[in-house]
């Protein structure tokens, strides 16, 4: 398994790991349709934060990047500290998937270490509906590259 090559976490990251999720799209259909605007809040240890988000539209996902992020609007965001971030993300890429200590589902479950905020009950809904997709999705970060034309 080869790790993204863009740092963690960053636009290009975050775009990267689309790409991979979407180069199976067989994978896609079998997870079904989601239709969902999430955001990635990762908070330093000084306080500052950066949001990262991920549109699923059907059987598509595109990362929201650059200046996109400024006017999007998710559904539900899910925050916690950069240093769970990392450490998830080093799991996916160590085991080619997230272990169950490192599960999107089992660290926002339960509020700690990450936290999940909605406008409304539908996002929150929404985000554990479609939590094995977003996993799957995260996964992808463990998978093996998939050629990019142009990069």
């Amino acid at each position: 398994m080869t790790p993204i090559a863009a740092p963690f976490p960053s636009d290009r990251w975050f775009a990267d790991l689309a790409h991979r999720a979407g180069a199976d799209p067989a994978a896609m259909e079998r997870l079904g349709i989601a239709e969902l605007r999430i955001g990635f809040e990762m908070v330093g240890d000084g306080g500052g934060s950066w949001l990262f988000g991920l549109v699923f539209d059907g059987y598509d996902v595109d990362a929201v990047t650059g200046a996109e992020v400024s006017g999007f609007v998710p559904e539900v965001v899910v925050s916690g500290p950069l240093s769970a971030w990392e450490e998830m993300v080093r799991s996916i890429e160590a085991n080619g998937r997230a272990d169950a200590g490192h599960t999107l589902n089992t660290l926002s479950i339960t509020g700690v270490p990450f936290t999940v905020r909605s406008a409304d009950a539908m996002g929150q809904d929404k985000l554990y509906r479609y939590m094995g997709t977003i996993q799957a999705v995260l996964d992808a970060a463990g998978a093996e590259p998939v050629a990019v034309a142009g990069r």
